[in-house]
């Protein structure tokens, strides 16, 4: 693949906030108008100007847009009718890939610098990345623009282009997959309101939930839908509305180039009354049957994206999963059936030169933390975070081999993001093999060491909880 490395952008999103910070805050009075801040703005050829409230104001250029002039306000205006407060910051030491995330996530192009409580500086969306249609907070406005899902047919090729230059210029793919899952979540907001729209209000609150990949927020570029919804009513005129939001949102999701769960895993056949959901996730753990444990280890990494509905009874059916200790073998029973692929004396084993590393190795960890957080009691999602759940001399992993894997996770998704770059540069089909051929000799060694450690752990786990003797 093609490499257009920035070494300024490079820097950029790997140092803290404070370095990026061009000149000192520029406040103005409380009591000025929208023209006293245009002028002031354009004399110091800034976006923003601070107001000088407790606590601080902000007021920007598309705030002079959207709020003064998109309403016929005239300069004379009262600053305090149009801005924002109080303000999102950020600490002075953060990296600046956080200040990009939290900028697509609150959907802002400034953001103050505080340090030891007091405002340093203001940093902009376009001192983190110059190009702008690659630049997320950018791409972030327009999915909160769009009136028809019609308008989607762009937005897989826009996430592509975004992922492809972010890890061009250094940045992971876990890092990658947080602001790409920032993105697809607003998404499916603007998509739901639109539903809204068109069906009216809802008749009771509900949930539309994500799991998998986009659930521990570890997606790259777009893969199978994974959803549910779930509502507060059982009644038949609930089941019909929520069946066609579930339908709009869905089918909004394919024009975005979000293809057809195969397996069935959408919301179209998974919406149900809460009571429903409770049901079956306690059904799950009670009765490790094959079908149950697939749904457990789909479902259990639900994150909720839409909808005002409280998700806790569900979380605390879960929660005491960690004491069902049948429940937890069958589940580290399949978790241990992901074969590393290797052959005779550790030997990778390829077929067509090629391996498949979700199966052989992105899996496997994926199940491993999963099971560690249930054991753990925990309500972690992301794979990360889970496997830090190690501290804990209880846990289900030992602190070596949690940090092993903490290690080689990261270093199999980028294999993964940069193979199927390279697949969509070249316009083949995305998946998850990776051509030895295309490696490094250093890559291949620590693909090979990374196999044989999953390996031992799984074989340490499969003696410790005894798995050989389960029918």
């Amino acid at each position: 693949m093609p490499n257009h490395r920035s070494p300024q952008l490079d820097a950029t999103l790997t140092q803290a906030v404070k370095s990026l910070i061009k000149v000192a805050p520029v406040f103005i009075a409380a009591d000025a108008s929208v023209g006293d801040a245009a002028r002031e703005m354009q004399r110091a050829r800034i976006g923003s100007v601070l107001v000088a409230t407790e606590p601080p104001g902000i007021v920007t250029d598309r705030d002079l847009r959207g709020r003064v002039l998109a309403t016929n306000l005239g300069p004379e205006t009262p600053v305090t009718k149009v801005m924002t407060r109080p303000v999102k910051t950020i600490d002075s030491g953060t990296l600046a890939f956080t200040a990009l995330r939290l900028m697509v996530d609150e959907n802002i192009h400034h953001l103050p610098v505080v340090e030891e409580g007091k405002i340093v500086g203001v940093i902009s969306s376009t001192d983190l990345l110059f190009h702008q249609t690659n630049n997320p907070v950018y791409l972030r406005g327009l999915i909160d623009k769009f009136d028809e899902p019609a308008a989607l047919g762009s937005y897989a090729s826009a996430i592509a282009a975004l992922a492809g230059m972010l890890f061009q210029n250094g940045l992971g793919a876990l890092q990658i997959a947080q602001i790409v899952s920032s993105l697809n979540d607003a998404l499916v907001k603007r998509l739901v309101q639109l539903a809204e729209k068109v069906l009216g209000t809802p008749p009771a609150l509900y949930a539309w939930i994500v799991f998998g990949s986009e659930g521990r927020l570890e997606q790259t570029l777009l893969t199978d839908q994974d959803n549910a919804l779930v509502f507060d009513d059982a009644s038949d005129e609930s089941r019909a509305y929520f069946a066609a939001l579930s339908k709009r949102v869905v089918d909004g999701l394919i024009q975005g180039g979000f293809p057809p769960c195969t397996g069935g895993f959408m919301a179209v056949d998974w919406c149900k009354p809460l009571s429903e959901w409770r049901q079956l996730f306690d059904q799950w753990i009670r009765l490790p049957e094959p079908r149950a444990l697939l749904d457990a280890a789909i479902f259990f990494d639900f994150r909720g994206v839409a909808g005002g509905l409280s998700l806790e009874s569900l979380q605390e059916i879960i929660a005491p999963a960690k004491d069902q200790r049948r429940f937890l073998t069958h589940m580290l029973n399949d978790a241990v059936a992901f074969r590393p692929p290797l052959g005779f004396f550790n030997r990778l084993r390829a077929r067509d030169g090629k391996i498949d590393i979700k199966m052989g190795g992105i899996a496997p960890i994926v199940a491993l933390a999963r099971i560690m957080a249930l054991s753990a009691g925990s309500r972690e999602r992301s794979t990360m975070e889970r496997l830090a759940l190690a501290r804990n001399t209880d846990a289900l992993l030992n602190r070596e081999s949690a940090r092993a894997l903490g290690e080689i996770f990261p270093f199999f998704l980028r294999l993964r993001l940069r193979a199927q770059l390279a697949a969509r540069d070249n316009k083949q089909p995305l998946d998850h093999q990776i051509d030895l051929a295309e490696l490094s000799e250093f890559e291949r060694r620590h693909m090979r060491d990374a196999f044989v450690i999953i390996k031992r752990i799984q074989e340490d786990l499969r003696a410790a909880w005894r798995l050989d003797r389960l029918s």
